[in-house]
């Protein structure tokens, strides 16, 4: 463990030396707290019960061959400040990871038209702490995918369909391999207002429906404003997940941003779920 936090101490001095070149690189601190419910909200002084967390964050995004190669990779690091059980009944405090990597190659069809093809790889989470010798400790995500956008008077308009395969799921390592097939339309208008719709379905090991993300947003300056919403199938069990966002972006580079994910609302039992985070991200 010592080891793994001093080469993520190291990593993050590698990369500040590399931003100050204005390489494309992103780093951030996130502070929140996972799940709580009504009763937690109303007695904060019991804060071992909040599940609050500490993530810090490395980002890097950058285009190549003059905008025809897209890259993306991100890694956030959670340190959890409560207690959990290990496998021999002692307790520990929770660390787990998340990783994104993201290569999209883009072919310009005119001045108004783009294809492009995308590949993502998702490790989200590595659960670094504690450690179950007995059960996987990583969930991983490949996602093919191809878009398509077109650029209007009104704004562009976008079409893309994407193939999430999860390969490894936590807790499981005899899991079979899951394919879902995602379907999205979206616009995006030059005033700054942004819709999106995603549609989920499953495709193994059933072939079903799996349910409706909505993201509406908008941005004016410095002002980025987004709200999403996702549902399942079954939304009676499972309610709706909502989550605002706030963004403000300040001198050189620098963004604060307040965020909650509201968990199980329409749900027809349970408590509605709350998961508020705030963090600052800055660009080099």
């Amino acid at each position: 463990m010592k080891k793994l936090l001093v080469l993520f101490l190291t990593l993050c001095l590698a990369l500040s030396f590399a931003m100050a070149q204005e390489t494309g690189f992103t780093v951030g601190l996130e502070f929140g707290m996972m799940e709580l419910d009504a009763e937690g909200i109303k007695n904060l002084d019991a804060f071992t019960d909040t599940n609050p967390y500490l993530m810090p964050m490395i980002i890097y995004e950058n285009s190549f061959l003059n905008g025809a190669l897209d890259v993306y990779a991100e890694l956030d690091y959670y340190f959890g400040f409560w207690d959990v059980p290990k496998k021999n009944s002692e307790k520990g405090k929770p660390m787990w990871a998340y990783f994104d990597l993201f290569l999209g190659y883009n072919l310009f069809l005119g001045s108004a038209s783009t294809l492009s093809f995308i590949v993502e790889n998702e490790f989200d989470p590595v659960r670094v702490s504690p450690w179950f010798d007995d059960s996987r400790n990583i969930t991983g995500i490949f996602t093919p995918a191809v878009k398509f956008n077109q650029t209007f008077g009104f704004g562009d308009l976008y079409v893309m369909a994407g193939a999430p395969i999860t390969y490894w799921q936590l807790g499981n390592k005899d899991a079979e391999t899951l394919i879902d097939l995602d379907f999205t339309l979206g616009w995006q208008s030059p005033f700054g207002l942004g819709l999106e719709i995603i549609e989920r379905n499953c495709l193994k090991p059933d072939i079903d429906y799996a349910g409706l993300d909505v993201i509406v947003s908008y941005e004016n300056g410095p002002v980025y404003a987004e709200v999403g919403v996702s549902t399942t199938k079954e939304i009676k069990e499972d309610g709706i997940t909502i989550i605002p966002e706030f963004d403000f972006t300040f001198y050189r580079g620098g963004t604060a941003y307040l965020k909650c994910a509201f968990d199980g609302v329409f749900a027809d039992e349970g408590d509605v779920r709350f998961s508020p985070a705030l963090g600052i991200k800055f660009s080099f």
